[in-house]
């Protein structure tokens, strides 16, 4: 009775049939809880999903182009995993080098990853694997 009421009266607030039905189900729930839309991820279009893959193609930054776009970067890994794009890059002899030269002046992992263009998770692992001892962080 109380659905038929609400769905022949709409008023302000007004709240679909189908949440009512979850509504009657759900009782634990607060009702403004319930009557906020659900938010889903956007949908890339195939020409948005093109843009990124070129946009990739210029930067090489997942995180970079993730931000751009305003999605998360697994969403821009998935899209670019379907479209059979090689996201593994790892840092060279000489990128590796040039990282072990600016950490040992110094320079913070973030910095150097800026610099060289990779995420200053691969520049740790590279430093490690070159036999550097790494830094507490700062602040800790």
């Amino acid at each position: 009775m109380h659905l038929l009421q609400v769905y022949s009266n709409p008023a302000r607030g007004f709240v679909a049939p189908r949440e009512l039905l979850f509504r009657s189900v759900q009782r634990d729930r607060p009702v403004e809880e319930m009557s906020k839309p659900r938010r889903s991820a956007r949908q890339l279009r195939e020409r948005e999903v093109d843009e990124l893959v070129a946009r990739y193609g210029q930067v090489g930054n997942m995180r970079q182009v993730a931000r751009e776009f305003c999605i998360s970067r697994t969403t821009v890994a998935k899209a670019l995993a379907n479209r059979g794009v090689d996201t593994s890059r790892g840092m060279d002899f000489t990128e590796i080098a040039q990282a072990v030269t600016l950490y040992e002046l110094g320079e913070s992992s973030i910095t150097i990853g800026e610099k060289l263009g990779f995420d200053n998770h691969t520049v740790l692992r590279a430093l490690r694997q070159a036999g550097v001892r790494i830094r507490p962080p700062l602040g800790r």
